[in-house]
């Protein structure tokens, strides 16, 4: 199966999530929704270990928050505020790397 025909894995979020990341399918691109989530410095320094657990150059690993909590991330977590922003962005990764950007 091609890069593009297979499907984005979704999970939504809590903070017992953020602990298991070892269940997960690896192999694939990932939009984690925290968007129902007040989120604080503590989720964001367990989403960066979260997303350590799961670092890869081949998949997409994308988070959705609210609006207000994007500044809250390092520049280097990818962070948007929708569902379609990431589906969006999934597949403009899977562009790049379908060319090898």
């Amino acid at each position: 199966m091609d890069a593009f025909s297979q499907p984005v894995k979704l999970l939504v979020l809590s903070p017992e999530k953020l602990k298991e990341a070892t269940h997960l399918t690896l192999e694939a691109d990932w939009i984690f929704d925290a968007s129902q989530l007040s989120i604080d410095e503590t989720f964001v320094l367990a989403y960066q270990n979260f997303l350590n657990a799961l670092k890869t150059e081949k998949y997409s690993r994308v988070l959705v928050a609210q609006a207000t909590y994007l500044s809250l991330f390092p520049n280097d977590c990818i962070v948007v505020p929708t569902l379609g922003e990431a589906e969006d962005l999934i597949e403009m990764e899977r562009i790049e790397r379908d060319l090898g950007f």
